[in-house]
């Protein structure tokens, strides 16, 4: 498969970003961790240099950045919209994990790229990162 860009945006347009996608099909995450799982969150990552901002204003002054517990996660809502289009996640701190609702994947049915929705059980993470090929998804 060739290399595909996409948008992914929050909701108001101001934190956004295209990035490079060049698997055949996308692995998301559906987790059920205490944040994932109040927002619903289903991600799939991305290697952190496949991601390019295209923002009016620096990352920092659009968004509020939220750590908590380890702090290896790292998410920024968007200040506007309190949308998060993509964090750095605690699995996978060497790329980015990009929000599946929030990419524009186009109109053009060459664009479209099946998906399959793994569960990760955030509850019990150690076990779930253990048991899981999660963190193979950014190598």
């Amino acid at each position: 498969m060739s290399e595909k860009t996409f948008t992914v945006k929050c909701h108001c347009g101001r934190v956004r970003a295209r990035f490079q996608y060049d698997k055949p099909s996308i692995t998301a995450w559906d987790c059920n961790c205490s944040d994932c799982g109040m927002r619903r969150n289903i991600h799939f990552m991305i290697k952190s240099g496949d991601l390019e901002f295209e923002m009016k204003e620096e990352l920092n002054e659009a968004t509020t950045l939220y750590e908590w517990g380890t702090k290896v996660a790292k998410r920024r809502f968007c200040k506007t919209c309190g949308i998060l289009p993509w964090y750095v996640p605690r699995s996978n701190p060497d790329g980015i994990a990009i929000t599946l609702g929030c990419v524009d994947f186009g109109e053009n049915s060459e664009n479209l790229i099946p998906v399959e929705v793994k569960f990760f059980d955030g509850i019990h993470w150690e076990e779930s990162f253990a048991a899981t090929s999660i963190s193979n998804e950014t190598k």
